[in-house]
Parts: structure tokens; C-alpha cells; sequence
């Protein structure tokens, strides 16, 4: 098949023939467009006409060919959304919609089009969505996005480009099929892709969760980083580590009647982490999930990070992991008093959480514990021998300490120095 950027190329020419394939190549997605803005097949025909006579008008002002499929989508919103207003009587308020454009003019998503890319962002690879994260939610420019990649700046253009093809794609089967991006993947509920495609705060250090972060792993070097899965097979971790369920019921964000998202950080560590003779010591951070109340302290996906210890006893004081952990407080908290309080942890013999004073009242932030002989042969380790150690931090709790910041809910927007 001819590539749009040669027709483009043609049709600029004056070559009527290659702007009737383009036509032909992209007429789907343009109806889909309009008709999505419009709900009504009449007036999105005429919109899309519309767009392809103004497209042709201005083909010689579109720098790039290889951007056109964007451009033609932002041509077609416009016009569509201009018929909208001059029929608001018989449609939807303005204010409800905020269409996906992804072209190389934009530089952020509002949060509305963030549910509406939701499916189409989990399709992405994990290095792809730490470039959206960093280029729509952290708004770094494209020379940044080089420096921080080691890559030339027209490097980064072209991985942006196949980001937005590739998002694009998705959106426009969702819409040619007439529903909602939110259903692309059809195996996951909406709410569910929505909590998935959330920003990822711990990739963007300007974020006060990506600065805590950074100042977590200086305590930690010499640590090795693991990713871990955010879906869980609720039977599988049942069967195998039945006492790291310590959530109820009611606080399960349910994939569907057998997985279920990850709710912390050491669920999936012990699930996937095995002893093979060699001392242990990991990190991993990024999102959890639980269903419960929105507020000033509480979100339904939020960030941790999880340092595991296994080795011999010998090698492994819990009081010497304690006062590492403890570093990491004065490191992230310069200054604060700290109040230890011994609790309860069924996967754990020994636990303790840890409190912060947040201009005069206690704040609890970490908790960590030593895991049971039970879980260390789980592992693969043996307890007459050995001993395994989790210390978990809520990285929200810590940048709102830190930063000031009054409500858990304004995180996701807040920068630091």
C-alpha cells in the first residue's frame, strides 16, 4: 500500500488522484470523528466533506506529510465542533467533550482525554508509556526527552510519531466500531483501564512522587530494580501466599472474577521473586490500587516502593535494615520526629509502621516487617538458615509531608524544583 506521506506529497503537487486515495484511506476515521463530536450520521458526512475540501485548500501549510492523518483529525474536530455550537440546542453540553487529537502540536492531555486514550495507552510498551508520561503529564519538551534517552532530538520526534500511530490506530477501530475508547480492551472494565493508564508519577522526577522517589534510591544503591506485575491471579497468590491477603474483599479492584489488580507492592514480589542461593536484595516502585472513598488522603491508584532483603541470618539484622530504613526517612524527611508502632501483618512474624510528625500530628507513612518461615520456603529459602525482610513506602504520604501538599488529590498536577 502507497504510504499517506507520498500522496500527501503528490497531492500537493496538484495530483487529484492521490488526494481521492487519501480521501479513501482515512474517510473511516474522519467520519468516525465527526460523528463521535456530532452523534448525528447526516451532519458528520457533511463535516467530513467539509474537512477534505479545507484539508486540500491548506496542503501546501502542513510542514510535515507524515503528520497529516493528525492534522486531518484536528481539521475535522474543529469543524465539527463548530457545527456542534451552532446546534447546541439539540446536543450534549460543550463542556463534556475534549477530543483526542494526537498530532505533533499538542504537548499535554487534559484529564478527560486521558479516559478517552485509556484503552489505546495500554497497548503501548512500557518504555512507550514513560515517553507519553514524560511528553503529555510531565510536559518535557523534545530536547529534554533526548538528553534524558542519550538519543539525537529527530530520534525522539520519530518514537513520538510511532507513539501517536499507534494510539491513533487503536482510537480509530474503537470509533469505526462505534464505542468507547474505555472498551477497547474488552477482557478489562472501564474503570479498570482507567486506573491502569493513569500517569506513572515515579517517572517524573519534577513530580513530588518522582522526586521522593529519586531520593528513596540514593539510600538504596547497590540494589537491583525488578518490575512486577499489576495483575494478579487472585487464585494463583491464594493457593501459594494466602497470608500476604490482607486486604478485604471490598478493597479488590476486580479485573474480573479471577484477577485482580495489584493492591501493594509485596503481593506480586513474593508471587514472582524466588531464592536460587544467591543473597537477595531488591527495589521496585510504580502504581497499587484499591477500591475505596476518594478524598484528601486516599486515591485509588497511588504509588510504593518495596525493598526486599533475603540471606542468611548471619548477614541479615532486622535492626540493621530498620536503621537503613530510617536513613531513608531523615533523607526524604529531614528533621521530622518519628514514632515506631509494632503492628500486625499475617505474612509477617514481626512488623512495625512507622509514623511522621506532620506539624503536630502523626502521619503514617512505611511499614516493614519479617516475613514468616512459611513465606521463606515459599521463596525457596530455607528458615532454619535464613530470613527475608519487606519495608514498604506510600510515596504519596511522603511527598505531602515533604511538599505541603493539603490534598492527595492534587498530586498528580504538582511540581517541584
Amino acid at each position: 500500500m502507497t504510504r499517506l506521506d507520498d500522496l500527501v506529497i503528490r497531492a500537493r503537487a496538484g495530483d487529484l488522484d492521490a488526494f481521492a486515495r487519501l480521501v479513501q484511506h482515512t474517510q473511516a476515521m474522519t467520519y468516525a470523528v465527526a460523528k463521535g463530536v456530532l452523534r448525528d450520521a447526516a451532519l458528520a458526512e457533511d463535516a467530513a466533506q467539509e474537512a477534505y475540501l479545507r484539508a486540500f485548500r491548506r496542503l501546501a501549510d502542513l510542514d510535515d506529510p507524515a503528520s497529516f492523518a493528525g492534522w486531518l483529525r484536528r481539521i475535522v474536530i474543529t469543524i465539527a465542533l463548530n457545527m456542534r455550537r451552532a446546534h447546541r440546542v439539540t446536543f450534549l453540553p460543550l463542556d463534556t467533550l475534549d477530543v483526542p487529537v494526537l498530532d505533533e502540536a499538542e504537548t499535554s492531555w487534559t484529564e478527560l482525554q486521558r479516559r478517552q486514550l485509556a484503552g489505546a495507552l495500554l497497548t503501548l510498551t512500557p518504555a512507550e508509556r514513560v515517553l507519553c508520561d514524560r511528553r503529555y503529564h510531565g510536559r518535557w519538551m523534545t530536547a529534554r526527552l533526548a538528553r534524558e534517552a542519550g538519543v539525537e532530538e529527530t530520534v525522539i520526534r520519530k518514537r513520538l510519531q510511532r507513539v501517536r500511530e499507534k494510539l491513533r490506530k487503536e482510537i480509530e477501530v474503537a470509533e469505526q466500531r462505534g464505542i468507547d475508547p474505555g472498551e477497547i480492551r474488552p477482557d478489562f472494565p472501564g474503570k479498570i483501564v482507567e486506573l491502569l493508564a493513569r500517569p506513572t508519577l515515579t517517572d517524573l522526577p519534577e513530580n513530588p512522587v518522582g522526586k521522593i522517589l529519586d531520593l528513596l534510591r540514593s539510600v538504596y544503591v547497590g540494589f537491583d530494580e525488578i518490575q512486577l506485575p499489576e495483575i494478579i491471579d487472585f487464585g494463583d497468590a491464594m493457593n501459594k501466599v494466602a497470608d500476604a491477603m490482607y486486604v478485604g474483599e471490598e478493597e479488590l479492584q476486580r479485573v474480573d472474577d479471577r484477577r485482580i489488580l495489584r493492591y501493594d507492592l509485596t503481593l506480586p514480589l513474593l508471587l514472582t521473586t524466588r531464592y536460587e542461593g544467591r543473597p537477595l536484595r531488591l527495589w521496585s516502585a510504580g502504581k497499587t490500587y484499591r477500591h475505596g472513598r476518594l478524598d484528601a488522603t486516599h486515591l485509588e491508584a497511588f504509588h510504593q516502593a518495596e525493598i526486599f532483603c533475603l540471606d542468611e541470618r548471619s548477614r541479615l539484622d532486622p535492626w540493621q535494615v530498620t536503621a537503613q530504613a530510617l536513613r531513608a526517612v531523615d533523607v526524604m524527611l529531614p528533621g521530622r520526629a518519628v514514632k515506631l508502632v509494632p503492628t500486625k501483618y499475617p505474612m509477617c512474624s514481626q512488623a512495625w509502621e512507622l509514623e511522621v510528625d506532620d506539624d503536630g500530628r502523626w502521619a503514617e507513612v512505611m511499614a516493614w516487617g519479617v516475613f514468616t518461615d512459611k513465606i521463606l520456603s515459599h521463596l525457596g529459602a530455607d528458615p532454619r538458615t535464613h530470613t527475608a525482610i519487606g519495608v514498604g513506602y506510600g510515596l504519596e504520604r511522603f511527598a505531602m509531608v515533604r511538599f505541603g501538599i493539603d490534598d492527595i488529590r492534587k498530586i498528580d498536577e504538582a511540581r517541584v524544583a
